[in-house]
């Protein structure tokens, strides 16, 4: 069982803080791609929604999932290794 301590709500509003963020990048880089349809905006609002997701789904699969607490890192790390190759990958693809 998961103790809610103090330093547990903080963690949880700083993960609820990132997931507001990373929502409000995500729809900018997407709003951006539908106004100039460049392929590399999009790739940019995926790689940050993927890397907001990392973010959440660590918490989510620890605490409500009850997974391991190592498993649950990994997973929303490598979601988040996803969203990081996303972004590389539109800042080296050839605009069109």
């Amino acid at each position: 069982m998961v103790e809610f301590s103090q330093l547990f709500w903080f963690a949880t509003g700083m993960k609820v803080i990132a997931l507001g963020l990373g929502a409000f990048i995500v729809y900018l880089a997407y709003r951006g791609y539908r106004r100039s349809a460049s392929k590399p905006l999009l790739y940019v609002a995926l790689g940050f929604g993927l890397i907001t997701i990392g973010t959440i789904a660590e918490g989510l699969l620890y605490v409500l999932l009850s997974s391991d607490l190592l498993a649950a890192i990994a997973a929303g790390t490598a979601v988040t290794l996803i969203g990081f190759v996303a972004i590389i990958y539109s800042i080296y693809s050839p605009a069109k």
